[in-house]
C-alpha cells in the first residue's frame, strides 16, 4: 500500500481539486482509497457529501474505519473509495493539530489494511503545519500543487527548506496547475521547472471552467467530462506518475 500526500502552503491553488482527480484516474488502475485530513471537508462538499462521521473520529474516538471504507464510493467504479474529515476536528481544532501523530495515522493504516488499498491519498490543509509533517513521516510519495505566480513561488522555497530540514525522504512529485496563456504564468511555470530541476513535475495543468461545473454536479471533472482540458492533462500527469514507479 503507497500512501500518497498531496499538499500546497497556500490557499487557492486547487490541492483538493487535484487530489480528486488524480486519485479517481488512478482508480482507473488500483484500487484506491482518497482520504480529506483536511477540517474544510472541502472534498464532501465536492461531492456533495455528508460528513458527520470520517478520518477524524477515526483517528481520535475510535470509530470503526470498516464501517466507513467498506463500500466503493460510486457505482460507476468499483475501485475508488472516500473518507471524509469529519466534524471531530471542527469542534477540537487544536487537538487535531497537536495530537495529530505518526502513531495514530499508522494504527488506521493497519486497520484498513484488510481492504487491501493499494494506494491511499490524502488531501491535506493548506499549510506548513506539524499536520503535514506527520502524513509525510507515513507517506512514500508527496505530491505539490503549484501555481505558476510569485506567491507559490515563495512558498516553494520556504517548503524546499523545510523538507531540508525535516529530513523527510517522502519522494517528491510536483503538478503545476490553473496555467493560463500569460507572460507572467509562463515565466513563474519556467521558474518552478527551474527551482525542481525538471525532477518529477508529472505535469502543467490549464485553468478550465468546467472544474467549477463539475463541482456543481457532485463529481470529479475527470468523470464529468473526460475530454475537458483539465482532464486530458491530468489523465497524463497520472499515467506519468504511474511510470515512475
Amino acid at each position: 500500500m503507497i500512501n500518497i500526500t498531496v499538499g500546497s502552503f497556500k490557499g487557492g491553488v486547487g490541492k483538493s481539486t487535484v487530489a480528486l482527480n488524480f486519485a479517481y484516474e488512478l482508480s482507473k488502475y488500483y484500487k484506491v482509497l482518497l482520504v480529506d485530513t483536511d477540517p474544510q471537508n472541502s472534498l464532501a462538499f465536492f461531492l456533495c457529501q455528508e460528513f458527520k462521521k470520517g478520518f477524524s473520529e477515526i483517528l481520535f474516538e475510535g470509530e470503526n474505519s470498516e464501517g466507513l471504507v467498506k463500500t466503493p464510493f460510486l457505482k460507476e467504479n468499483p475501485n475508488f473509495y472516500f473518507l471524509p474529515t469529519g466534524v471531530f476536528c471542527i469542534k477540537n481544532p487544536i487537538l487535531y493539530e497537536d495530537g495529530f501523530t505518526v502513531d495514530l495515522v499508522r494504527n488506521f493504516l493497519t486497520n484498513i489494511s484488510k481492504f487491501n488499498f493499494d494506494f491511499v491519498v490524502y488531501d491535506t490543509p493548506p499549510r506548513i503545519s506539524k499536520h503535514i509533517e506527520t502524513l509525510l513521516n507515513v507517506s512514500e510519495d508527496f505530491l505539490m500543487v503549484l501555481n505558476p505566480d510569485p506567491a507559490t513561488y515563495s512558498s516553494l522555497k520556504i517548503f524546499l527548506q523545510f523538507i531540508q530540514k525535516s529530513g523527510i525522504k517522502s519522494e517528491i512529485y510536483t503538478i503545476i496547475n490553473k496555467t493560463e496563456p500569460t507572460l507572467i504564468s509562463e515565466d513563474f511555470t519556467r521558474l518552478i521547472v527551474a527551482e525542481l530541476n525538471k525532477k518529477n513535475i508529472l505535469g502543467i495543468l490549464p485553468t478550465d471552467k468546467q472544474v467549477s461545473e463539475s463541482q456543481g454536479k457532485c463529481k470529479p471533472i475527470i468523470m464529468y467530462n473526460p475530454e475537458a482540458p483539465f482532464s486530458i492533462f491530468l489523465k497524463k500527469a497520472v499515467l506519468s506518475y504511474i511510470n515512475s514507479k
